[in-house]
């Protein structure tokens, strides 16, 4: 019930912020551009998804705790008997949501079924959940929007950059290694989802799962100290 309460919140924000129509309209009409070019849809499809994810729920689930501390209002939920993970929960459910509703959108434009889509659906789930918990770490351990900043700008560049890269034209030794890092695995999950190629499944799931549960551990335990420090 907590929970609901909060999402409820989250959403009412969200209704208030006229950004993320504009970011929907440019990210579907670069989809609607590289849909053109059907012979390197494959390439292009994962780079879409991707940014889409990463520039969508990571900075929304960043911009909402950043906010609420901005409004000193993330100190009284603190205080309440919500748990933190129901507070990271929440402030990302509207990022999910949203990150979802685009990729369906995104693969419409596509026009292309794809080969093997439940493990499309499995990329697109490892990241949004890894976009999720590196968004709301970020957005706890940054003390005001100009912080933020300088925090998520570079990662946001890594991020979006580290994972749209074809690691497996690279290198053995780099791809190899590419492997247990989170940036090549939604990429390949994605790619082969699409393609129909085959991809590790299981190791790619236990890395990226692995990633997101370290990254909510870690916000939840610094959220914490933040309620009883405060």
């Amino acid at each position: 019930m907590r929970f609901f309460s909060l999402v409820r919140g989250e959403l009412w924000a969200l209704k208030r912020n006229r950004r993320i129509l504009m970011f929907v309209v440019m990210m579907l009409g670069m989809a609607a551009i590289y849909a053109l070019d059907a012979q390197d849809s494959a390439t292009f499809l994962p780079v879409v998804l991707i940014v889409s994810i990463y520039a969508g729920v990571w900075q929304m689930t960043v911009n909402s705790l950043v906010e609420e501390k901005e409004r000193r209002t993330l100190e009284a939920l603190l205080v309440t008997p919500a748990r933190p993970l129901e507070i990271i929960g929440a402030k990302a459910f509207t990022g999910i949501a949203f990150a979802v509703l685009l990729c369906a959108l995104l693969l419409l434009v596509f026009r292309q079924p794809p080969e093997a889509p439940l493990v499309l659906l499995l990329g697109v789930g490892l990241a949004i959940g890894f976009a999720t918990a590196s968004g709301a770490l970020i957005g706890i351990v940054a003390r005001d929007l100009r912080t933020s900043s300088l925090y998520r700008t570079p990662v946001l560049a890594l991020l979006v950059g580290g994972t749209v890269i074809p690691w497996q034209e690279s290198g053995w030794a780099i791809a190899e290694v590419m492997r247990w890092l989170p940036t090549r695995p939604v990429q390949e999950l994605i790619w082969g989802g699409w393609t129909g190629a085959p991809v590790p499944l299981a190791q790619y799931t236990a890395v990226m799962l692995a990633y997101t549960a370290l990254l909510l551990a870690v916000g939840a335990r610094i959220l914490r100290q933040q309620a009883t420090s405060g």
